[in-house]
């Protein structure tokens, strides 16, 4: 399955890496990333396979939302 991962938020060090070291944490695979910073502004969209995840989706899923 793919999942569609959007962060939206301040820009601050560590997004990218937060976000991304959870998704080897589950072992999602990160297909493609696109990212853009608006003034203070961070902005990022993931596309992801989640078929090899360790974890039911709805576990990986808060575990994302615990990141904001």
């Amino acid at each position: 399955m793919r999942a569609v991962i959007s962060v939206v938020g301040k820009d601050m060090v560590g997004i990218l890496a937060r976000v991304s070291a959870v998704c080897m944490e589950y072992n999602v695979n990160i297909i493609d990333v696109n990212q853009t910073v608006m003034q203070d502004v961070f902005a990022m969209t993931m596309l992801t396979d989640t078929s090899a995840c360790n974890v039911p989706f709805s576990a990986f899923s808060d575990r994302m939302n615990e990141l904001g």
